[in-house]
């Protein structure tokens, strides 16, 4: 275990009921998929997926990782086994927790950037369920990493809401990927009422996850 990883034991307490996570196979690093903590007990931990059953890069009995990263420094990762994948229009998968976990301090290609990128979203899980469906055409990033990014925005985004964004890069790039916002406040704005948010990236495929990692790395 290197310096920058410890015993995450104690985190596992935030795997509460509604948590946002990402899920990978272990030998697929970089097929990540978006999922949300539906039930816990002491052997298995039910996950509800944004994702079809049938589209999943795992399969029963495959050992598989979670990710959860609170908007800070550290990023939470444990070793699991995916115990029973649910069938055709039941996205659930029932995984079993393999020893204690770790914490990894963010890698350099994680650390923010301010940079301005104009992005669009749509709210596709919200608390407040008018929001759902809810489309922004026009946004911009006050810093963004290969974690995730901050806005500001006049939506009411509530901590675990769940968007859909596309993120226009220069020479007509473009990268989808889904968020969960892990922390929405009030902005000091004079004379507007918006919130600051941050959104940790938990899906997407591996070609946009590259196209960011590139874009970044000329910048940094």
């Amino acid at each position: 275990m290197t310096a920058a990883e410890k015993s995450t034991g104690e985190r596992r307490s935030e795997l509460e009921v509604g948590q946002a996570i990402a899920i990978s196979a272990l030998l697929k690093p970089h097929t990540r998929v978006a999922a949300t903590v539906a039930t816990t007990c002491e052997d298995e931990i039910l996950l509800d997926l944004l994702r079809p059953t049938s589209q999943l890069p795992f399969q029963e009995g495959e050992q598989v990782r979670i990710k959860y990263w609170d908007g800070g420094s550290i990023i939470y990762c444990w070793e699991a086994e995916v115990v029973k994948i649910a069938g055709p229009g039941d996205p659930h998968v029932a995984i079993s927790i393999r020893g204690t976990g770790i914490t990894m301090q963010r890698r350099r290609a994680y650390r923010r950037v301010d940079l301005p990128i104009p992005f669009s979203f749509s709210v596709i899980d919200v608390a407040e369920t008018e929001l759902i469906g809810e489309k922004v055409l026009q946004s911009t990033t006050q810093n963004i990493s290969v974690a995730g990014l901050r806005f500001e925005t006049s939506l009411r985004l509530e901590v675990r809401d769940k968007l859909e964004m596309k993120l226009h890069l220069p020479d007509s790039q473009s990268v989808n990927v889904v968020g969960c916002v892990v922390r929405s406040e009030p902005a000091e704005q004079p004379g507007k009422i918006l919130n600051s948010v941050a959104v940790q990236f938990l899906q997407w495929e591996e070609q946009d996850q590259s196209r960011l990692v590139n874009f970044l790395a000329q910048r940094k």
